[in-house]
């Protein structure tokens, strides 16, 4: 069972992180996690879009256009283990996995489900490529992402570097899961600052969507998970 709570009470148990860096994890929300976030969304992101990404973005953009589906993204998805689950619990639906690593898309294990694509192209390209070509995902999936916890990566966790932007306007309703604390904690402020409404769980009896989440329950880890509507409207699962 898991239970949600009020976004605006949102207390995360601290859970450390299982890393091995010299440096311990940040301990808690960066103080001007706000100001940051405010500069980013008052800013124009310069960084020209990659040709290889745009050639990734032309191979599906007919397929997406051409559906009558709902459409789900799934960011990062690694092996694609967690698209072929999202595209079994969401039959109705054009499930789209996108990872930027050919060796972690070379492990997806096939389904005969015909509902779901995989796709190797760099999220920050690709992102701002769907939102300008008026793509509205239903739900948008990003499932235990890269923490960065050292607090001297934190611009390169997702709601500190500039990409945050091109996600916030892509819109759907975004779930992020992760198992570390501060990770799930920053992402609800940073999504509070923006002007959304997120809410926060901790995940108990879920069943995983990930490799990544099966480990962790296994080693028995504290997961979380963040919820924001961005403007679209849901599906609900079988």
């Amino acid at each position: 069972m898991s239970v949600l709570v009020n976004p605006s009470m949102i207390r995360f148990s601290p859970q450390p992180l299982n890393v091995n860096h010299r440096k311990p994890p940040q301990q808690q929300p960066r103080q001007d996690l706000a100001e940051i976030i405010a500069t980013h969304l008052s800013s124009e992101w310069l960084r020209p879009v990659a040709e290889h990404s745009r050639a990734a973005f032309d191979c599906v953009h007919r397929r997406v256009d051409d559906s009558t589906a709902p459409l789900i993204i799934d960011s990062c998805c690694g092996t694609g283990d967690s698209t072929r689950n999202l595209a079994l619990a969401f039959p109705d639906a054009l499930v789209l996995g996108i990872d930027k690593s050919e060796h972690r898309l070379a492990r997806h294990r096939t389904s005969s489900n015909e509902n779901y694509l995989i796709l190797r192209a760099d999220v920050n390209d690709f992102w701002r490529l769907a939102a300008e070509a008026g793509w509205q995902p239903a739900q948008h999936f990003l499932l235990y992402p890269n923490p960065y916890p050292k607090a001297s990566q934190f611009r390169k966790r997702w709601y500190g570097s500039p990409a945050f932007s091109a996600l916030i306007n892509l819109g759907g309703l975004l779930t992020m899961r992760t198992n570390w604390s501060v990770y799930a904690e920053e992402f609800v402020l940073a999504l509070n600052a923006a002007g959304f409404q997120a809410g926060g769980r901790q995940l108990f009896d879920a069943k995983p969507i990930t490799a990544f989440e099966t480990k962790y329950k296994e080693r028995g880890d504290s997961l979380f998970e963040v919820v924001c509507d961005l403007g679209q409207v849901a599906l609900s699962a079988n």
